[in-house]
């Protein structure tokens, strides 16, 4: 292998978090791509068969918990008419036409007479119709979660973000990790919605959190204009048959303040 570069996404701008330092071996360049997605361009060196090439990045997050229902504000509507063409498609995973998916939607429309009201509402469907599993082999989506009932933190946010599309709330998903005090950190995914007056929220119908996020949320990617973006990519010139392979190992500890 010889050629190759690495696109590794390290964090996406969320107000929650902020991003103190940032060390990686071997030195790498940093991009900010679409949705405010930060990530590391490492170069590969040149590979044999059977050689391995061992890249380390290492952060420092601080998080805090934050709600943001506390700071309403005026959005011009240009802006909220952009947002729903942009995040309001159906995508994979998110299968706004589906017609379980619009009934449901259209049932929780009616209940309701504002955005705020029907993403709360939705938020509570969500939870009610799905069981929740932890760490499923594949992800579903949102038509296969309506149907089987069930579905881990991906299932949840993508039925809420398929219900949100359904009628014209943008939303779309972030993932991350969640910490437990552990060295090998949860991953986790949840979504953010467009709320009228609000603004983006962040919405988490597996944890059941709704315009809150805690301390212990670590956000690396934001998916909205495209439903899966791979943690780490690979673009080489092979002079083999055989793909290279890519592990990613992540480990966190909590450090003091004014550590």
């Amino acid at each position: 292998m010889k050629d190759g570069k690495m696109f590794w996404h390290l964090y996406t701008d969320m107000a929650n978090q902020f991003v103190d330092m940032i060390d990686v071996f071997p030195p790498a360049r940093f991009v900010e791509k679409a949705e405010r997605n930060m990530i590391a361009v490492v170069k590969i060196p040149e590979l044999s068969p059977g050689e391995s090439f061992t890249p380390t990045v290492i952060l420092r997050i601080d998080t805090t918990a934050r709600d943001w229902l506390m700071e309403p504000q005026d959005i011009p509507d240009q802006i909220k008419s952009r947002l729903r063409g942009t995040f309001g498609k159906m995508k994979k995973f998110w299968e706004v036409e589906d017609p379980v998916i619009q009934e449901l939607s259209q049932s929780i429309a009616e209940r309701v007479s504002s955005d705020e009201a029907y993403v709360r509402l939705a938020h509570d469907v969500v939870r009610d119709r799905l069981k929740l599993k932890t760490h499923l082999d594949e992800r579903r989506g949102a038509s296969r979660a309506i149907r089987e009932k069930e579905g881990d933190c991906d299932e949840h946010a993508d039925l809420l973000i398929a219900l949100a599309r359904a009628v014209k709330i943008p939303a779309r998903r972030v993932l991350g990790h969640y910490y437990k005090g552990v060295p090998e950190p949860e991953p986790h995914a949840w979504c953010e919605v467009f709320v009228e007056r609000l603004g983006w929220i962040p919405v988490d119908p597996a944890l059941n959190r709704f315009g809150v996020l805690n301390e212990n949320y670590f956000s690396r990617i934001r998916e909205g204009l495209v439903s899966q973006r791979p943690p780490i990519q690979l673009k080489v010139n092979r002079d083999t048959s055989t793909a290279p392979t890519i592990e990613e190992h992540i480990r966190m500890e909590s450090v003091p303040n004014g550590s």
